[in-house]
């Protein structure tokens, strides 16, 4: 009987997906690793009405009064996991949603597969919800049994977590050992609890939730807003059951008072002109004032650094030239112009002057793109194209519709520029509305020659 209840199970877990949230902080490579932060809030009296609206909520109004008995009514806690499914929906995209959970009528953990669609009622949800929930009581194992007949077969020491968001009653049995064990592996584990009323206290629910969240991937900021938004959904789908999962506006309070307002007067009158004409008139009206104070690296740490000035009338001066270079050698607007450079007064200059020209600019630095292949790419470019040296900085124009070709990447602009293709270099998305995007190499950039030499 056992055996049978766990093929069912398996069978329900095949193919599992992987979610993956979107974070704060880039994940860490490698292993799991967990820094464990705790959220609590507790419901306002208006979600929990809202909540409470949604408990007597029958789908079928005309029904009569035995029929209405019969029907299995969602508990606060089924209505809280149905709301989280579909925020873990919105915030993913995913269909295929993954939650481990808890059961008021069993003592193992749940393992929850619910599939969502953006057209599906917040209704069907809930019923899905209890439905799914019903098989999973029915078809218990214990969670360990499920986690080694999955990984059967697989390559050892490669594990992948079941899931990695749960929801748990923190009013059920034998849960902690089960979060214990995958508290490394989960994103988010919210905990919901009802504290005991008076009979002088609202009807409503009185709701507190806890969140276990990885502070290495989530800010309490980003808590707080899944925290509001779980709110704003409950308040939005009570007073509309069957409303679209996917057209329920999620915008909170305080995201609303952040995002500027549509119908504000932009005063287009007073225009000040693009940051190229503003720069250059300022640059005109005062050319000796500082604009660019750059540090030079010092001989040892106990060495005062020194530091050189360059005035808004050198650095206009320079970019003009640049610019000239660049239209000159067949920069168009909206062109891709690659800059590699590091933080100075070159790459300020670079930039201004890749934006006089009309273009737009992808920087990347010397750890962003293999030294060799540089190299590689500047002996090509430099005699042909609009690259050019700027004390340092190496400028090309990549971005023209680059095209892959056995020998390289090659430009229908300019047909006898030829990039040499290397794997330390992906030049994806090369194009006027996406600049190229490079893979990362740790490598301190080359020393270039100086075909094109500026002076500032």
């Amino acid at each position: 009987m056992a055996d049978e209840r766990l093929s069912k199970v398996v069978a329900r877990l095949q193919n599992l997906p992987s979610i993956s949230l979107p974070t704060d902080y880039p994940r860490p490579t490698g292993a799991h690793k967990l820094i464990e932060s705790v959220h609590v809030a507790q419901l306002s009296e208006q979600t929990s009405l809202s909540l409470l609206k949604l408990v007597l909520y029958t789908e079928n109004e005309e029904s009569d009064e035995d029929e209405a008995g019969t029907v299995r009514r969602p508990s606060a806690f089924h209505l809280l996991l149905a709301a989280f499914t579909v925020l873990l929906h919105r915030y993913t995209g995913d269909t295929d949603i993954v939650i481990g959970s808890s059961s008021a009528s069993v003592r193992e953990p749940l393992i929850l597969r619910l599939s969502v669609d953006p057209t599906d009622p917040f209704w069907a949800i809930v019923r899905r919800v209890q439905q799914v929930e019903k098989e999973a009581e029915e078809d218990v194992v214990p969670y360990d049994a499920i986690t080694r007949e999955l990984q059967r077969g697989k390559e050892d020491g490669h594990e992948e977590p079941l899931f990695v968001c749960a929801s748990f009653d923190e009013t059920d049995e034998n849960t902690d050992h089960f979060i214990r064990t995958t508290s490394v592996t989960s994103d988010l584990t919210v905990f919901v609890t009802r504290p005991p009323a008076s009979t002088r206290a609202s009807l409503a629910p009185h709701i507190s939730l806890r969140i276990l969240y990885n502070s290495l991937l989530f800010t309490t900021s980003r808590i707080s807003t899944i925290l509001e938004q779980l709110s704003v959904l409950l308040r939005k789908v009570s007073t509309n059951p069957l409303a679209s999962v996917g057209s329920v506006q999620l915008l909170t309070p305080s995201q609303k008072a952040k995002l500027p307002e549509p119908t504000a007067d932009l005063d287009w009158c007073g225009w000040k002109g693009a940051i190229t004409d503003v720069f250059s008139r300022n640059a005109r009206a005062n050319p000796d004032r500082p604009c660019v104070v750059q540090s030079l690296p010092a001989d040892s740490l106990t060495a005062k650094q020194e530091r050189v000035v360059f005035s808004y009338g050198a650095i206009l001066r320079a970019s003009n030239i640049l610019a000239h270079h660049l239209i000159k050698n067949g920069v168009q607007r909206e062109d891709v112009v690659m800059v590699y450079a590091h933080r100075s007064v070159d790459l300020v200059v670079a930039v201004m002057a890749v934006l006089k020209a009309g273009a737009t600019f992808s920087v990347i630095g010397e750890y962003h793109v293999d030294s060799a292949c540089i190299r590689r790419i500047y002996t090509r470019t430099s005699k042909h194209s609009a690259a050019a040296i700027l004390s340092g900085v190496f400028i090309a124009i990549l971005g023209v519709m680059l095209s892959l070709t056995s020998g390289g990447w090659r430009s229908p602009r300019f047909p006898h520029l030829e990039i040499p293709s290397c794997p330390a270099i992906n030049l994806t998305g090369a194009c006027p509305d996406t600049p190229p995007r490079f893979g990362l190499s740790p490598t301190f950039p080359p020393a270039f020659p100086s075909p094109l030499q500026l002076t500032l």
